[in-house]
């Protein structure tokens, strides 16, 4: 007999759950910036300053090769050097690597994997931006990031039903989202999405959780929707898997198709996510969780 657990019940178990939150504080706050076009750099950097060992890390990585700043010794320095919304692209990969290289509960949930495919989803994501949208390329690059938010989520809520479901798809060959339904009777997509609407989160990436494997039901925000189903996509096809062994997106062809990017454009889309995300080995400093 399959176990069901009702989504309404881990969600209201989530939010009771003070001592293990899935976001920090200071993540969330800067992520809800994205809903206020007229946000001042100050207050982002008044956010980032709140964590020193974030501002420690942002610091270092904006002197990197990648970026340059060898000036920016303080957060306002960075600002000023690399600009609001570079700096909050960096700030978010970073604390989001951070919580990824905790411990990991689930027996099969491999955050090495984990990580370097949400960030091969942002990057992709950035990527097709850059022909179809171009004024929106750093929100799509976090917008990718956290896609998949809802499989961290089951991971610390639910570790031994995730074990469940990650197994069952390796053993049939479908996507996690499908061997998820089976299990519990929703997928991480609908739970990623109900905690985006509960941070408050912008609009567009509530619907970018909640739909990147049905973008076709996102009537509101079906262009961002879709860049993100197409890179995440893309990003299985480059070898980046959420997790390893299962494959991807079954409708990923009509993700990406949907899009409209010519060959071309897809090749170099492709290639720069595989290109960045080797090398965010050594700018992030990714390493494998214990």
């Amino acid at each position: 007999m399959i176990h069901r657990v009702d989504l309404n019940s881990l969600c209201l178990r989530i939010s009771r759950s003070e001592n293990l939150p899935i976001l920090p504080t200071v993540l969330i706050q800067i992520l809800r910036l994205y809903e206020d076009p007229n946000v001042s750099p100050r207050s982002l950097e008044r956010i980032i300053e709140q964590d020193a060992a974030l501002t420690a890390k942002i610091l270092r990585v904006a002197g990197s090769s990648l970026y340059g700043a060898k000036s920016a010794t303080t957060v306002g320095r960075a600002l000023s050097v690399l600009g609001m919304n570079a700096l909050r692209s960096i700030a978010v990969s970073l604390a989001y690597q951070q919580i990824l290289a905790q411990r990991n509960v689930g027996a099969d949930f491999d955050r090495m994997s984990f990580w370097r495919h949400c960030l091969a989803v942002g990057v992709g994501a950035k990527a097709i931006s850059k022909y179809i949208c171009p004024s929106m390329m750093e929100e799509m690059y976090v917008t990718g990031l956290m896609h998949d938010i809802g499989i961290l989520t089951l991971d610390r809520f639910m570790p031994n039903d995730l074990t469940s479901a990650l197994r069952k798809a390796m053993a049939q060959k479908v996507s996690i989202d499908e061997a998820e339904r089976q299990v519990l009777g929703f997928d991480h997509a609908e739970v990623g999405g109900h905690l985006a609407e509960t941070w408050k989160l912008s609009q567009s990436l509530i619907d970018a959780v909640k739909y990147h494997h049905h973008p076709e039901r996102d009537s509101v925000n079906s262009l961002t929707t879709g860049i993100v189903a197409a890179a995440n996509y893309l990003a299985y096809k480059a070898g980046y898997p959420a997790l390893p062994g299962i494959p991807g997106d079954v409708n990923g062809e009509a993700h990406l198709e949907a899009v409209g990017l010519t060959q071309d454009q897809i090749d170099m889309v492709s290639s720069t996510i595989m290109i960045e995300v080797d090398q965010s080995d050594t700018t992030y400093g990714s390493q494998r969780a214990a």
